[in-house]
């Protein structure tokens, strides 16, 4: 009996369901519930103060870190998608070994972008993904926004009705969310891992997010890039599981990490001298909305 059960006990441990997963996809969770309460703002009826403050309670559950390691983790998976940055990194390991590429990794914060070949493919999904995402949280910021400058007129109606009280990952989410190198195809299906539609998709809406191009590279943010870089080197290495603790550092990414620290405490200001659901709603649309999603799209110029 008690060999029956260890057997049963390890058939489980061995099952990908209950696979503990790694440093990023941990990471990545955080922001893909943050996107889904993103979602769930496209949609929802907003016509007074109760539907403004059931959406400001949606959004003060996310910790303003955990949503931007999330993102660092959103933006280097987005970027191992990339054929050619996969291409270069393989390369780089058969040429030069994978334990001295591993450390260059590990010590070299420029090192992903510099050597191996493909890195401008991969910033470019990096950049796509970061003018979607902003251009999608712009969208629900623009529905409070209108409802903040109607005068307490009617109102947007959205598909959904009422927000939900809670909102989880379903196991095909979580499915979707747990993509490997050069699993998903951004460059062309926008609904796959790191596309403009993605979350959209996920959250069974249709993509509403305008057409947009990567742009180019803000230099002031360039290191934002590079840690997502790194991240997603070591992810092509195979190697999330030896570098925990690098992974770790990179996902503390601190230039994100301020400006959306600073949005919730520009958010708590606001309301704190609001006076109406109108106030509160232009607080949720700008501080809430708009501003967070200015730091992702921080990247881009």
């Amino acid at each position: 009996m008690r060999d029956l059960a260890l057997a049963v006990a390890a058939a489980v441990c061995m099952c990908p369901a209950f696979a503990h997963a790694d440093e990023v996809h941990d990471a990545l969770e955080a922001y893909a519930l943050y996107q889904t309460d993103v979602s769930a703002l496209l949609s929802a009826n907003i016509e007074g103060a109760r539907d403004v403050d059931a959406a400001l309670t949606r959004l003060s559950r996310h910790d303003p870190d955990r949503v931007a390691r999330g993102w660092i983790a959103y933006g280097a998976l987005t970027a191992a998608q990339s054929p050619a940055f996969a291409e270069g990194v393989e390369r780089d390991l058969r040429r030069n070994g994978r334990a001295p590429v591993l450390n260059n990794l590990r010590t070299d914060l420029y090192y992903a972008r510099r050597e191996p070949a493909g890195a401008a493919q991969a910033v470019q999904l990096i950049l796509g993904a970061a003018n979607a995402d902003s251009a999608r949280i712009d969208l629900a910021g623009d529905r409070y926004n209108r409802f903040a400058h109607s005068s307490g007129a009617p109102r947007a109606r959205g598909g959904d009705g009422e927000l939900e009280r809670s909102v989880r990952l379903s196991p095909t989410m979580r499915q979707r969310l747990r993509v490997t190198a050069v699993s998903a195809r951004p460059m062309s299906e926008i609904d796959d891992f790191g596309g403009r539609g993605f979350w959209d998709s996920l959250s069974g809406r249709e993509a509403t997010t305008a057409r947009s191009r990567g742009g180019r590279e803000e230099r002031d943010y360039a290191s934002v890039t590079d840690h997502m870089l790194t991240i997603a080197a070591i992810v092509v290495a195979d190697a999330t599981g030896s570098e925990r603790r690098r992974i770790a550092s990179l996902l503390s990414e601190p230039l994100t990490q301020q400006c959306m620290t600073m949005q919730r405490l520009q958010l708590r200001q606001c309301l704190s001298v609001s006076v109406d659901g109108s106030e509160r709603a232009y607080c949720l649309a700008h501080h809430g909305l708009s501003g967070p999603g200015d730091c992702f799209a921080n990247v881009v110029r």
